[in-house]
């Protein structure tokens, strides 16, 4: 547990200043003296000072109270007009956001406990123009849509949901404009 009383060395930028305690150093955060850039040495490494200083310190913007009201329960995680929602996973979608195709959203399940051991990622974006390829496949429960890419130098890893048989055919119109490799089964 820190304690107010509590003295960090401080660095900002290849300067370092110290060791201040951390009732000046949230002083000095929350009157704009130091910013969020500023490292704090932690005994190991040099850590942002939000993490000793906590994370409800954040640079006076109102950030969170600017967009606390506009947070969507029901709708797109990301503003786009080009999303679908997936049919078996609450709260999972496929978007185009920009020139990315996102799959972000709903709960873990077990075949994704597999891919995170394997640090796989289970959500994200895929630029469109690193997309090696997107391949939908009907299922029992609608149309499979699984976007892979690249992870890493040589391996190769996907993006998966589950959308309708008409939002499929929206993404693929979508996906075929923007001249992405598509693949049926």
């Amino acid at each position: 547990m820190v304690d107010e009383k509590d003295e960090f060395p401080v660095k900002v930028g290849d300067d370092i200043y110290g060791p201040i305690s951390l009732e000046r150093l949230t002083a000095d955060l929350k009157n704009g003296n130091l910013t969020n850039q500023a490292r704090v040495w932690d005994g190991e490494d040099w850590v942002p000072i939000t993490i000793v200083v906590g994370e409800e310190i954040w640079d006076g913007d109102g950030w969170n109270e600017k967009y606390l009201g506009e947070e969507k329960l029901d709708g797109t995680p990301l503003p786009t007009t080009s999303a679908w929602k997936d049919v078996i996973r609450e709260g999972r979608w496929i978007m185009i956001y920009g020139d990315h195709l996102v799959i972000e959203g709903g709960m873990v399940n077990a075949k994704d406990m597999g891919r995170i051991i394997e640090g796989e990622p289970l959500s994200g974006g895929i630029p469109l123009p690193k997309l090696l390829n997107v391949c939908f496949t009907e299922t029992d429960r609608g149309i499979k849509v699984e976007a892979s890419s690249f992870h890493k130098m040589y391996e190769t890893y996907s993006l998966e949901c589950c959308i309708s048989k008409d939002d499929s055919e929206e993404l693929m119109k979508e996906l075929m404009d923007a001249k992405v490799r598509i693949r049926s089964n």
